[in-house]
């Protein structure tokens, strides 16, 4: 089952790669790979839950590269900055890349599944921050990861207005000031 999964996955990236999101059909997943669209439907629900697994995959790789990156900073601050920085550079690039008729489907799909990839790694520094005593917060760690959210969510507004916007930079500071 999570073989025929993976299989599809692999299929619908490569044909989103191809004809993008809106021109690629469960139709031309199940004709190439010769099984019927019930199949699909079975481990799937729809076209966007396809995506978002796809996506998911692809956010999970990049959350793992993200902390072999990190590993080179002592500092859960320092860790925190670069972190912010790279997902800046990478919302950048993807955002430039995608055209806006593309870019609807892709972005609501595309932000949850990164959003819980970094979720995760945020929720890791800042545990290791205060175990360090690095951070100070007055909030749990779970409300924290809400507020960085708030920042993160109306930051990439910003940035998917204007992607040559530098908001980084302030975006970290605001987020090391609630930690602090």
């Amino acid at each position: 089952m999570d073989n025929r999964k993976e299989e599809i996955a692999d299929c619908f990236k490569k044909h989103i790669n191809q004809l993008g999101f809106k021109k690629t059909s469960v139709t031309d997943i199940s004709n190439e790979l010769k099984i019927s669209k019930k199949t699909i439907y079975e481990l799937f629900s729809s076209k966007e839950k396809i995506f978002h697994y796809v996506i998911s995959r692809v956010a999970k790789t990049h959350k793992n590269s993200m902390t072999k990156k990190l590993e080179n900073h002592r500092s859960s601050k320092e860790k925190i900055n670069k972190l912010i920085n790279m997902i800046f550079s990478e919302s950048k690039k993807w955002l430039k890349k995608n055209d806006a008729f593309e870019f609807k489907y892709k972005y609501e799909i595309a932000e949850i599944a990164f959003k819980e990839a970094y979720n995760e790694l945020f929720a890791e520094l800042i545990k290791e921050g205060i175990k360090n005593g690095e951070f100070k917060t007055n909030n749990t760690v779970e409300l924290t990861i809400c507020f960085i959210n708030g920042i993160f969510s109306e930051s990439m507004k910003l940035l998917s207005a204007n992607p040559d916007l530098e908001i980084g930079k302030n975006v970290s500071e605001s987020i090391l000031k609630l930690l602090n």
